[in-house]
Order: C-alpha cells, then sequence, then structure tokens
C-alpha cells in the first residue's frame, strides 16, 4: 500500500478507538486542537532538519478478491541531506530497490532484476517526488516525512476527526499516541516526547476496502549521520543494464 501522497496521509486506528466510551467523552471535540497543534509541531521540527537517517521496519496488507489478507514485511532505509539529496533503499518480500538522487539525476535501481534507470531531475527532495508522481507513477519511500509542514501542506484541512490518545511507549521511547480520520482513511501516530517531536510508528487503515487493510511502519531515528557526496551517487554494479524510465500508471510504472 503507497503511503499518502500528501499526508493527507498518516495513521491509521482501528474504529474502535472512535466509537469506545472512554476515549470519546461527550463534550470531546470532533478534531482536537491539541491533536492538530502536535501534528504542526512534527512538521515544523522535521523541516528544520538539516540531515537525517531513518529505518522504517513496514507491514502491509493486500486484500484478494475472496476477502483474505496476504500480509508482507519490509524495511527502508533513508538518507536525507535537505535540501536536494537522497539515499533510499527498500526490501520487503516482493522486490528489493535502491533510489539515488545527487541534485542532478535520479536513479532507481532494480537491484534483484539488476536492472536500472537515470533520469534528470533538479530541486528539493518534495520537486523530485512531484515529477516521479506527475510523470512516472513513482513515489519517493517515506514521502510524508518531506511532505509534513512544507510550504503548501495543507494535511490538516482534511482531517474530520482527531484526538489525542495519550502516553506510549515505541521501542523505549516515550510518546504521545494520536487518532486521527479522513474521508477514506483513518490513522494513528504515536510522536516522541519532548524536544525531539519525532513520529516513531505510524498505522494506516483504508477505510474503502471492507476488509480495511493496513499499513504499519516503525521508525527509528540518527539525525546526526555520517556520509559524503558520493553515498547518492549511483555507480552501476557489474552487469546491471540500463533501461528507460517510461511514463506509466503508478501500479505499472518503473522497474519491478
Amino acid at each position: 500500500m503507497r503511503m499518502l501522497h500528501a499526508v493527507t496521509c498518516l495513521v491509521a486506528a482501528g474504529t474502535s478507538l472512535f466509537s469506545g466510551a472512554s476515549l470519546l467523552a461527550a463534550e470531546t471535540p470532533a478534531v482536537d486542537p491539541q491533536a492538530i497543534a502536535a501534528l504542526e509541531k512534527m512538521g515544523t521540527y522535521l523541516r528544520a532538519l538539516p540531515a537525517f537517517q531513518v529505518e522504517a521496519t513496514t507491514s502491509d496488507e493486500d486484500v484478494l478478491d475472496d476477502g483474505q489478507k496476504l500480509t508482507y514485511a519490509g524495511v527502508t532505509k533513508l538518507l536525507a541531506y535537505l535540501p536536494g539529496h537522497l539515499r533510499a533503499e527498500v526490501v520487503n518480500d516482493r522486490f528489493e530497490r535502491m533510489y539515488l538522487y545527487d541534485g542532478s539525476n535520479f536513479t532507481l535501481f532494480a537491484k534483484r532484476a539488476n536492472f536500472y534507470a537515470t533520469v534528470p531531475a533538479t530541486g528539493k527532495i518534495l520537486d523530485l517526488a512531484d515529477k516521479l508522481d506527475q510523470n512516472y507513477g513513482l513515489s519517493v519511500p517515506l514521502e510524508d516525512l518531506f511532505r509534513w509542514g512544507a510550504s503548501g501542506w495543507t494535511g490538516t484541512a482534511d482531517i474530520k476527526a482527531a484526538m489525542k490518545v495519550g502516553p506510549g511507549v515505541i521501542e523505549g521511547v516515550t510518546c504521545e499516541q494520536y487518532v486521527f480520520r479522513q474521508d477514506d482513511i483513518d490513522w494513528q501516530i504515536w510522536i516522541q516526547r519532548g524536544n525531539y517531536p519525532l513520529p516513531r510508528k505510524i498505522v494506516i487503515t483504508d477505510r474503502t476496502d471492507e476488509a480495511r487493510p493496513q499499513h504499519v511502519a516503525v521508525y527509528k531515528w540518527n539525525l546526526a549521520p555520517s556520509f559524503n557526496d558520493a553515498a547518492f551517487k549511483f555507480e552501476p554494479p557489474e552487469g546491471a543494464l540500463p533501461v528507460k524510465l517510461t511514463q506509466a500508471p503508478a501500479d505499472d510504472a518503473g522497474a519491478q
């Protein structure tokens, strides 16, 4: 499942979180200002980071025609040097890919197939994300980390319900848990307490499917990564074949 393209997309909470009497007292507003403020604070903090490294352990569900769910796991490792350098490696049960952006060129490398495609690209990481989506139906891994709080971000405007749940612990880190509802999704997020309001876990539930498939991601952060320019440049491995990145629908685009 692709993570919200505008953060419109963020986190899913089970329906019971919105119906439990213990959480929804009559006086509780549909959109709790504290929850919205927490998202905005997180976005502002992320925008201020000059560089970061994050590892996301993910779980996704697909729904078969008969309603049965298939779950597949993955890991995404991402290094960002703002505003315009990105390195990401995505490994899951279905594919293994590398994304490299050095501010001048973007390369997608399909490791298992040993194919790669390079296209010219300039600007910020968000400019790259927009170009890949519009021209090739591709998305940047963990794209919402770059969209939250960015100029023109309107994610909170689409929220129909928002609530602060309370404290929680993710991978030993104390967080505050929030739940949100939008037209087609429910989502849930755990944000680190204190001076480093980082997202630590996200759960997104698709309400357009009666089976309610979910995407789950747990994040580990490094805010002082060590790297050099070579980290963002692609050196084709032996035998790798160049291919053309052609325009196609999102489900079919790019090397597999």
